[in-house]
């Protein structure tokens, strides 16, 4: 074999430790970024960090203020709640006593306990305890009664009307209220108190005007017959309920997170945008030895430190108006979602992102990967502002979600005994605009928990 020497031209793409080191901190939430800048503090002298200069939130100024108002009062009016505790009872029976604290309860362990407490017959608890674990991680009964029965079919010998029942009379009367739904509007329904005028006028638009919830107050008072005041006190008892009540229901470990992004609602009804993490706690060039003149190698170590330095706290500056840029592009493109929640999100994607921000998709994928924003309607993960789309005629986009929910809304209202097709459904929603395949129904209604119509019609003929 032959050596020999050779010129080759060719590109390729090579990251600098500044580049290197800016996207990992982009890529960090909130909780691993203050865990690496801590790191590097301890290994970095150049760098320090001023706590007097540690930002704090108007939410965590008025909590500390009620805080000291609550000792204070504890001051002047002594506080005896220990003596109390233990006034009933004597130092001989305090190994008797129940202890005053309990581990942490998992969702799942606290639905099985109250199934439990509930007098019915063997079969019907054990099918509740199954259907417990049936749910997915938001709550919800995705898997449909008849392939429930075909799944536990080896453990127990039930039918599709018993597990109905058990679902409507035992899991969906569970608390948190919402639980064992098929979708997000029955999961809304399942919150409702129909008691309230207010819950029975958000049942009506839910049910009956889905699809004009995304209107002006004004047009919407006006479609549905009521006054703007109603409208409105609809629109905010809507945003309380909650359309993922499944949150813990596996009893993973708690985690803590911190938004990075706070949108909140001004006196003109206007969405603001704020970067809580700006600054990061005070971390700056450590002025002791900024100025100071080193030989040797430690003039070579110092040089690199400072160097780290000023790459780590660009990159802090980077993050921020990253987080910024993304975040004013979130609120104009998805100020139904902040508004009125889930019902109003509009097709968005990282692409669509990308080119209103001048950013390439994937530092728009680091920037919303496993970090949370703090919103009028809760605590919500980046993620979730995203949805896919489908194109309509006029040359505009629906969600994903909406047509989904027209699937299902199709699929509850054929006649009995004689199911519509995919593709019927499909030919509907192409009439009304959507260009729809058949497949892509087919996908929707297996996503949505819901037979074919061949198992549909044989159920239908079976409960005759």
């Amino acid at each position: 074999m032959q050596t020999k020497l050779a010129h080759k031209l060719g590109q390729r793409l090579a990251l600098t430790p500044q580049l290197t080191q800016s996207l990992k901190v982009l890529a960090m939430n909130s909780m691993e970024l203050d865990a690496y800048l801590e790191e590097s503090i301890e290994s970095n002298p150049m760098l320090d960090i001023d706590f007097n200069a540690t930002p704090t939130t108007d939410a965590a100024g008025e909590e500390r203020a009620l805080e000291i108002s609550e000792q204070d009062q504890w001051r002047e009016q002594g506080d005896n709640r220990w003596e109390t505790m233990y006034a009933s009872a004597s130092r001989d029976d305090y190994n008797e006593r129940e202890p005053l604290w309990q581990q942490d309860q998992s969702l799942s362990e606290s639905l099985h306990e109250q199934v439990d407490r509930q007098p019915m017959s063997e079969a019907e608890h054990r099918i509740a305890h199954m259907l417990i674990d049936s749910l997915d991680d938001d709550g919800y009964f995705r898997l449909g009664t008849d392939a429930f029965v075909r799944e536990v079919a080896d453990e127990i010998t039930t039918d599709a009307e018993a597990v109905d029942n058990v679902l409507h009379d035992v899991i969906q009367q569970l608390d948190p209220s919402g639980l064992g739904a098929r979708d997000l509007t029955e999961c809304l329904l399942l919150q409702l108190d129909g008691s309230q005028e207010v819950d029975i006028w958000v049942k009506r638009l839910l049910l009956h005007y889905s699809d004009k919830l995304l209107l002006p107050d004004d047009e919407l008072a006006a479609a549905a017959d009521c006054d703007l005041e109603t409208i409105q006190l609809a629109r905010s008892r809507m945003r309380r309920l909650d359309p993922f009540p499944g949150h813990g229901l596996r009893g993973e470990e708690n985690y803590y997170i911190r938004p990075e992004i706070v949108f909140r609602r001004n006196s003109n009804n206007d969405i603001e945008v704020d970067i809580p993490g700006t600054g990061w706690r005070g971390i700056r060039l450590n002025e002791q030895w900024k100025e100071h003149e080193w030989k040797g190698k430690d003039k070579e170590f110092m040089s690199q430190a400072m160097k780290e330095a000023k790459w780590l706290l660009h990159a802090l500056d980077q993050r921020s108006e990253t987080l910024m840029k993304v975040a004013l592009c979130l609120a104009e493109r998805q100020r139904a979602f902040l508004e009125y929640g889930i019902l109003g999100l509009k097709p968005l994607t990282l692409q669509d992102v990308a080119e209103d921000v001048g950013l390439h998709e994937s530092t728009i994928s680091r920037v919303t990967n496993s970090k949370y924003a703090e919103t009028p309607i809760g605590l919500i993960e980046l993620r979730r502002f995203f949805s896919a789309g489908l194109p309509t005629r006029g040359g505009g986009t629906i969600s994903v979600y909406r047509v989904q929910q027209r699937v299902k809304a199709l699929i509850d209202s054929e006649p009995a005994g004689r199911p519509i097709s995919d593709q019927a459904i499909a030919d509907r929603l192409q009439a009304e605009g959507i260009e729809i395949a058949r497949r892509t129904v087919a996908k929707y209604r297996e996503q949505l928990g819901l037979p074919p119509s061949s198992q549909r019609r044989r159920t239908a003929r079976s409960r005759q």
